[in-house]
């Protein structure tokens, strides 16, 4: 007789296609290239893991938001380190939201048995790419 206490709970294999990022992972380019890069990585992340169309849609309007809150920070502040302090703070916001929503898929794809992909070359450049065009939308709408 087998006892339901050693079958595992967790059963589904990891869903064929491109391996998820950690989302912990995804503060750093978060960090460095703001809520743009936040955003750009939690939704691809977020269409790895398979999330439902209602929470891509909160993590792009996360991510609006912030990018929006950034600029009004931006107008506010005239000196340069006052933005990036900003952007920091916006895009970690955002990077919360993302975390909220993408924590515990993440956790049913590491105990199905995956093997998350790395973050080091997409990161970098959500990082300098869209941090850069964020920089320019603040040249152009506030400054």
């Amino acid at each position: 007789m087998q006892d339901e206490l050693f079958t595992p709970t967790i059963q589904e294999r990891p869903a064929p296609g491109k391996p998820p990022w950690r989302p912990e992972s995804i503060l750093y380019p978060a960090a460095f290239g703001g809520p743009l890069a936040a955003t750009a990585l939690g939704l691809l992340n977020g269409r790895r893991l398979g999330l439902p169309g209602n929470r891509l849609l909160a993590i792009g309007a996360a991510g609006l938001v912030g990018l929006c809150a950034r600029l009004v920070v931006s107008a506010a502040i005239d000196g340069n380190s006052g933005v990036r302090v900003a952007g920091m703070v916006t895009g970690a916001l955002v990077w919360l939201v993302v975390l909220f929503f993408q924590r515990s898929p993440f956790r049913v794809y590491t105990y199905a048995g995956g093997e998350p992909a790395s973050l080091v070359g997409p990161g970098f450049a959500a990082a300098i790419g869209l941090g850069l065009l964020e920089a320019m939308l603040i040249l152009v709408l506030v400054r």
